[in-house]
């Protein structure tokens, strides 16, 4: 196969500007969003099991089908 990829080393990519916020900050918010989600999650599947394990077979078909796909 022919190599496309150039034998010089990749150019230098100047570092953008600097966001106009810090990451830092958001990141207790957005875990607080995640822990409250799955808590959700886990009232829900307590209450009604059988919808849970379903959801659970269902994804492991999709994510299999994926995989074996790729």
């Amino acid at each position: 196969m022919k190599n496309r990829m150039a034998n010089e080393p990749f150019p230098e990519h100047p570092q953008g500007p600097a966001p106009p916020f810090k990451l830092d900050a958001l990141l207790p918010a957005a875990r607080e969003m995640v822990r409250e989600g799955r808590r959700q999650v886990e009232m829900y599947v307590r209450e009604n099991p059988v919808i849970g394990i379903g959801a659970a077979l269902g994804l492991g078909v999709v994510i299999g089908w994926i995989s074996k796909r790729t």
